[in-house]
């Protein structure tokens, strides 16, 4: 990238993250009139509309995305190559939720309508090609079909998942792990000066990731040291490989939390259930992040940085939209937007 584009992204990033959402504002946002915090993040009324709490969810998720997806291709315009590649494979996350739609309604044998009804409209630069891939006769075609799009990685992998087990558990585990695999291996595309920071900033999001799912694989679910090893994604920012399979081996949370390396191990010092292990490795993403849109010499890495920070904020607005529409007890809808989070300093 020419040192022009990387000055013009790095302003571009400053300028975008006058958009993120401190706690104090949170705390308005909770008892702000519901039309105002509607109107403010692109779902005026919503709350006139009558929707069951179904319908509610996926227009909520839809304006999330939305918001996203518009920012997103205003940091994309200067970019070209492996760190503009970089971007758009972080946001095919979200047409992710479009083929874990799909598969469920295949294996469930639901109307076409139906599973239609519930997928997203996303930019023609990350979609499925959904009415193909709706006239499928199975969840095998339907993986043999994306294997002709750039999910073909994903698709691959999960389709040989899913012959050999033909459940929908290890499908859904297969397409999370092989779209983060595929989010390493495109930073390690990008020029020297971006790999470092964002192989960083994607290692904290693996964390995030890894460390759950292992507690709740090995705990709640029961698999084995081997099958949980298998799920897991490889080359966390703290949490890499070897002591992945340290962990696996260990035989209750707080034996797993106590073999954590610094900062985790102390960061997760006080948590004492799995959800308080997720919501204190949000917060340290969270806290890696910023730094690295403040600080990091990578203008691509920036960029990711805030779109993380974006997509977390906004999860966090729309639960507290969703609360107040369903006239729920503020005390659930503080859970559900984590709004009595600790506050980390930069």
């Amino acid at each position: 990238m020419s040192m022009s584009s990387q000055s013009y992204l790095k302003a571009r990033a400053s300028v975008m993250s006058g958009q993120l959402i401190d706690e104090d504002e949170f705390e308005s946002l909770l008892h702000a009139p519901l039309p105002q915090l509607e109107g403010q993040f692109g779902l005026e009324g919503i709350s006139d509309r009558g929707l069951s709490p179904a319908e509610l969810n996926r227009t909520i998720e839809r304006g999330l995305i939305n918001q996203l997806m518009n920012e997103l291709s205003i940091l994309l315009r200067p970019l070209n190559g492996a760190a503009r590649d970089s971007l758009i494979y972080w946001s095919r996350k979200f047409e992710l939720y479009n083929l874990k739609a799909l598969i469920r309604g295949k294996l469930n044998n639901l109307p076409y309508d139906l599973i239609r009804e519930s997928l997203h409209i996303l930019p023609s630069l990350i979609s499925l090609p959904h009415e193909a891939l709706l006239r499928t006769e199975n969840v095998p075609e339907l993986l043999r079909q994306l294997e002709r799009t750039p999910y073909e990685a994903i698709a691959r992998q999960a389709r040989q998942v899913y012959e050999e087990k033909n459940e929908s558990f290890s499908l859904d585990a297969t397409i999370d792990l092989r779209y983060h695999a595929g989010l390493l291996k495109h930073a390690q595309s990008c020029d020297p000066e971006d790999q470092v920071p964002l192989l960083k900033l994607i290692g904290s999001l693996i964390d995030r990731q890894n460390l759950p799912w292992l507690l709740r694989y090995r705990l709640n679910y029961q698999l084995s040291p081997t099958e949980t090893y298998y799920l897991m994604i490889p080359s966390g920012r703290h949490i890499h490989s070897e002591l992945l399979k340290q962990l696996v081996i260990m035989q209750g949370m707080p034996q797993i939390l106590e073999a954590l390396p610094a900062p985790l191990d102390s960061r997760l010092a006080d948590s004492d259930t799995i959800m308080a292990v997720e919501l204190a490795m949000t917060e340290d993403l969270n806290h890696q992040a910023r730094r690295c849109l403040q600080f990091s010499p990578s203008a691509v890495t920036r960029s990711l940085a805030y779109m993380m920070l974006r997509e977390m904020d906004l999860r966090r607005v729309f639960a507290i939209i969703q609360g107040r529409v369903l006239t729920l007890d503020e005390r659930l809808i503080r859970q559900a937007a984590d709004l009595d989070r600790e506050v980390t300093g930069v």
